[in-house]
This record gives structure tokens, C-alpha cells and sequence, in this order.
């Protein structure tokens, strides 16, 4: 036996030369291809938007056939495997092949044609198939579109790519008596080197129901070739759709080796309502890789204080179970092609990553905008430290009177706390007895206007929400928040409450606070107090109170009942009246301008129908 040119040869000689020769030639093992089919006809696809079809590789030769490449040569026409080239299809496995996807997204109008690559080690390679599709002229959705919602996010994070459905109801074979739709079965395409289906020891668990789905239905999913979900929904006749919305959501993990502004479309290559009784238009989307610019919720590339505006708005609103709208969710930033999802731009906002929204992140920002930071995000925090901020706060409160329009003042002493940069308080209080008519960061003496921290307040049912935030710590002279409150003038008996600290923060640290200040408010009587001074000599003032508005005249007499004067103050508002701008004023003369001799003298008060008497004495 002898090796010839790689083939084994049997050599047949005798012992003395011979003229017939047999040789006996084996073949080498090699690899044959098998592409199905060799040629796509995408159908007709709306500029900028996406549509797919697959071909198949498989080995039909005795040798381990090695892809090496897949190449589209037009960009309208891409290809996605997983795993990507180079990848090895063993000999004589009818059961092993890989499947290729072929992805068209015109960004023109016309028929358009690409030549598929597939470059290996078997004979005749490369192999070329060809695909062919129309762009044609974007003029909105199809009535009966299904449609994979463009998405973006970051590399190495998950984001959520939703599919949207009309209203099935409206469906021409429903309105005409058909059956409601109560089955749907979807394949999402999407490139597996790029996108990978969220999935836990039970499987593929990345679509879960949308907005418009009843709880009632089920969902089935699973992988079955990379690239390509399978989607099942099936509900009962009875629990239909809501209407036009949201149908699955999808979570894909993004690749960590993503690389930003690439972007990848994202198609359903089925759409099957009814097994396909109800007629629908699947419509592909596109996912791009953003890196998103933490802190820069207003999108204009930059940091600044409208961004940390912004990041307080949301905290006090949210304070008060409220909502804030960022910019970046309503127009596309700079740095992303598409609005952010509200989830999306608090993650943005979050610049310490603390999975929470606060004033700190506010702060963060004002850091970074004035050159404090370099960047960010920073580093997650560590637990909050909230024994070591307890210690350094006290709050207190106190009431002028407990008069209808009485002031009450509550101050949040945090001057002993180091590096107080951002805080968030939140007040409960009867709406119907008190109302806030002032929140202030208390300045030192010295009135330094180079530095003032942001602050926000927010008021609404019964809660007032107050948070703050500078780029430098704040002095602590000037760390002393007050707020202060107004008793109602509207109270026609005696009424108790308290005003109550249900939140507290300072700076990272979430405080325990069991903050209660009770008070008590009396209403307006109507009566007349002691004149002021007495004795005197030669002028006094005669203060009063109003239970209601009345017109108030006051009489003075002497001791014998006769009439000294008469003040004639017109018409008065509900309250007290006692200030020398407000009371009763006598200049201590009679009607004809005479002084009042030494004595004793009754003051009268009429208001209404009420009437007081009181004693003065003047004293020369």
C-alpha cells in the first residue's frame, strides 16, 4: 500500500514484473453544503421598516464543514447566526444545521437586491444565495398592524421591547360575525449575537402580558433556534382584548460587548391571529445600543442646573405620590435616537445608582455642571447611615398664638451635621385648619449670595413635600429649614391637631423621624379688652374682637352716664383689633374738644347686635 496525492493505493505486483497494475483508490472524508433555499423574496417593506426570512445550512458530506464568514453586501440586507462565523456543523447529522436570518430594512423606496456570502471549507465555497425586497413608501401603520416598538438601551443591561396590535375588535372577520380573537401566535426575530431572551431555570421567560391583555390568558414561549422566539397567547372567548395597545412586552439582555450606535432590527416573521382566520400585518422595529448620559435628564448633552431643577421637581412630586415629566422622555436627547421610557429616564436620573430618585442625585448633578465631578455616574452608596443622621438633626415648632391667622413656624435644624448637601422633608397637616405660606433655608448673618442651595416645595393633600440641594456643602448657619404655617380665619369653635414629620432624608441617609407638634385653635369671639395704657394721660387705645365682620362704634361715658364722645370706626373685619393702627383710639377729649378731668369712665362697644362695657381711669 502506498499514499498517492492523499488517496490510499493498493499495489498488486508479483515477483517479476508485470505489465497489469490494479489500483484500488478510497476517498478522503470531505464536507459538502447544503444551503435551502438559494434565493429570498422579501415581501414589500415601508421604508424604515423590517422584515425577515431565514435560509438553512446544513452538512451533507462525510467531513466537519467549517462556515467561516456570512456577508451581505448591501447594508438594506443584513444577516444574523448564533452563534456567529466561524461555526462547525458536524458530518452526517441530519439533525444539525444552523439557521441563518435574513433581515430587510430599506432606507429607500424601489426594489433592492443583496448577494449572501457563505464562505467555508467544502468544495465550491463560497456559496452565494440572493435576496431580493421593495422598500416602498412609509404612509403609517397598516390598520391591522402588529408591530415591534423601536427600543434602545445600554450594553449589558436588559431592556424591554414591546409589540404592539390594533384593536382587534375592529377586524373586518370579527365585525362580520367571526370568531373574537382569542389566540395569537407570535416569532419574534432579532439578532442573537446582540439580544438574548431573559430566561430563569424554568426556561424562556422574557415576554409577559401587555397593558390590554386580561390577566386571564395564558403566555407560552421558548427558543427553539437562536434568533427566533416563539410567542403564544391564548385566552377565552369571553376575555377579550382592551382595545389597541400594548400586547407583550419582551426583555432582552443586551450583550456586554455591545457597541454604542449600532443599531439591529428587531422583526416578527409570523403574526398568526386566529391561525390566521383574522387577517394582520406584522411590522419589524429596530433596537439600537445607547450609552446613556446619566444626570442629563433635560437631553441636550450636557450637565446643568435645569437638570437638577428637573431632579428636585421629580423628588418633591414623587414626595407627594405625584409624577414629573423629564424632558428626555418626551423628545429623543442628543446622545439617544429615541425618547426615554419613564423608567429609562429615572435610571438617568439616579446618578448614585441607589435605585431611587433623591435630592442627593440633584446635588450630584449640580456637582458635576460646576466642574465638582468629572463624570458621572457615581459609585452606588452603601447603606444609609441613618443612627449617625439622627443624631444630627433636631426639629422643633412653635405658634405665635392660637388665634384663627396665627403663624406656625417648624424648623429642621440639621447645622450640625458635616457636609449637608441635599434634604428632603415631609410634613402631614389638616388641610382645613392650616395652610403653608412660607418654606425657607434660613441665611446666615452674613448673606453670602455665592452660594444658595436649590429648593423645591410642593403642597397637596394635607402633605407638603420640601427638598434641597447644593453643589457645596452647606454652612451651617445656613442649615436650618423653616416652614411655616397659617391657621385657618374660617373656625367657628375650638379645634385640636398636629402637624407630623412622616419623611426625612439628609443628604444619602433615610431618617426615622416621630416628629409631632400638636396645636389648638380657638375662634374669634366678639369682646372688649382692657385699654392700653391704664391709667393714662392724656390718650389710650381700646382694643376689641370681632366674631364676625360688624360696623363698631365706641362710647365713652363718666360715671354719671353721660356721653363724652363717641368713635364712630366704621366697618370691621372678623379678627383681632388690637394694634395702635388698628384699635379703638381716644385722645382722652370730650365732644367739644375738652380734656377729660381725673376719674373713672365707662367705655362702650357696639358691633352688631353685641355690646361690652370696661372701666379706664385717667390719671393726671
Amino acid at each position: 500500500m502506498a499514499l498517492v496525492d492523499g488517496a490510499e493505493v493498493l499495489l498488486n505486483a508479483a515477483a517479476t514484473p508485470r505489465d497489469d497494475v490494479t489500483f484500488s483508490v478510497a476517498s478522503a472524508p470531505q464536507p459538502n453544503i447544503s444551503v435551502t433555499p438559494t434565493a429570498l423574496a422579501l415581501p414589500d417593506t415601508q421604508v424604515e421598516g423590517s422584515s425577515s426570512d431565514t435560509v438553512t445550512i446544513a452538512n451533507t458530506g462525510t467531513a466537519t464543514l467549517t462556515v467561516s464568514d456570512i456577508a451581505s453586501d448591501s447594508a438594506a440586507f443584513t444577516v444574523s447566526t448564533s452563534p456567529a462565523p466561524p461555526f462547525d456543523l458536524l458530518a452526517q447529522d441530519p439533525d444539525l444545521s444552523q439557521t441563518v436570518t435574513v433581515t430587510f430594512m430599506p432606507v429607500a423606496e424601489g426594489a433592492q437586491a443583496a448577494s449572501i456570502t457563505i464562505t467555508h471549507n467544502a468544495a465550491g465555497s463560497p456559496t452565494v444565495i440572493t435576496a431580493t425586497g421593495t422598500g416602498t413608501t412609509a404612509t403609517g401603520p397598516a390598520a391591522d398592524a402588529v408591530t415591534v416598538v423601536d427600543s434602545q438601551g445600554s450594553a449589558g443591561d436588559d431592556v424591554i421591547v414591546p409589540i404592539s396590535i390594533f384593536d382587534v375588535a375592529t377586524a373586518p372577520e370579527v365585525v362580520a360575525g367571526g370568531d373574537p380573537v382569542a389566540g395569537i401566535d407570535l416569532t419574534m426575530t432579532y439578532d442573537a449575537a446582540l439580544l438574548t431572551p431573559v430566561s430563569d431555570a424554568t426556561g424562556t421567560i422574557a415576554a409577559a402580558l401587555g397593558s390590554i391583555v386580561p390577566l386571564e390568558w395564558s403566555i407560552e414561549q421558548n427558543v427553539i433556534t437562536p434568533g427566533e422566539l416563539e410567542i403564544v397567547l391564548a385566552g377565552a372567548f369571553d376575555k377579550l382584548l382592551a382595545g389597541a395597545g400594548t400586547l407583550v412586552n419582551v426583555t432582552f439582555a443586551v450583550d456586554a460587548g455591545a457597541v454604542t450606535n449600532t443599531t439591529s432590527p428587531v422583526g416578527l416573521s409570523r403574526a398568526r391571529l386566529n391561525d390566521g382566520a383574522v387577517a394582520s400585518t406584522p411590522v419589524g422595529g429596530t433596537f439600537a445600543v445607547v450609552n446613556f448620559m446619566y444626570g442629563d435628564v433635560t437631553g441636550n448633552g450636557d450637565w446643568g442646573g435645569f437638570d437638577g431643577a428637573h431632579v428636585l421637581e421629580h423628588v418633591a412630586q414623587a414626595l407627594l405620590a405625584g409624577d414629573h415629566t423629564f424632558p428626555i422622555e418626551l423628545a429623543a436627547p442628543v446622545w439617544a435616537p429615541l425618547p426615554l421610557t419613564e423608567a429609562e429616564a429615572d435610571s438617568v436620573a439616579d446618578v448614585d445608582q441607589s435605585a431611587d430618585v433623591t435630592a442627593m442625585d440633584a446635588s450630584l448633578i449640580l456637582q458635576a455642571a460646576v466642574g465638582i465631578l468629572a463624570d458621572l455616574p457615581v459609585a452606588p452608596p452603601a447603606s444609609p447611615a441613618i443612627s449617625a443622621a439622627r443624631a444630627a438633626y433636631v426639629i422643633n415648632g412653635a405658634a405665635t398664638s392660637e388665634r384663627p391667622g396665627a403663624h406656625i413656624t417648624l424648623t429642621l435644624d440639621a447645622s450640625t451635621m458635616a457636609g449637608l448637601r441635599a434634604g428632603e422633608l415631609v410634613l402631614e397637616f389638616d388641610g382645613a385648619l392650616l395652610r403653608p405660606v412660607d418654606v425657607s433655608l434660613r441665611h446666615g448673618a452674613t448673606d453670602d449670595n455665592a452660594q444658595r442651595p436649590l429648593l423645591v416645595q410642593r403642597e397637596g393633600d394635607g402633605r407638603l413635600a420640601v427638598a434641597f440641594a447644593s453643589a457645596r456643602p452647606i454652612e451651617a448657619s445656613d442649615a436650618l429649614l423653616e416652614v411655616t404655617f397659617e391657621a385657618t380665619r374660617d373656625i367657628s369653635r375650638a379645634r385640636e391637631s398636629a402637624i407630623r414629620a412622616s419623611h426625612l432624608r439628609l443628604n444619602r441617609s433615610l431618617v426615622e423621624t416621630d416628629f409631632t407638634l400638636p396645636f389648638r385653635i380657638e375662634p374669634f369671639q366678639t369682646r372688649l379688652m382692657a385699654n392700653y395704657p391704664n391709667p393714662f394721660n392724656p390718650e389710650t387705645w381700646i382694643p376689641f374682637e370681632l366674631a364676625e365682620a360688624a360696623d363698631v362704634t365706641v362710647r365713652i361715658y363718666g360715671l354719671d352716664g353721660g356721653l363724652m364722645r363717641k368713635l364712630e370706626l366704621g366697618a370691621r373685619a372678623v379678627g383681632e383689633h388690637v394694634g395702635r393702627e388698628d384699635a379703638a383710639y381716644w385722645d382722652g377729649r370730650n365732644t367739644d374738644g375738652e380734656a377729660a378731668a381725673s376719674g373713672v369712665y365707662i367705655y362702650e362697644l357696639t358691633a352688631g347686635d353685641c355690646r361690652a362695657l370696661r372701666r379706664m381711669v385717667v390719671m393726671k
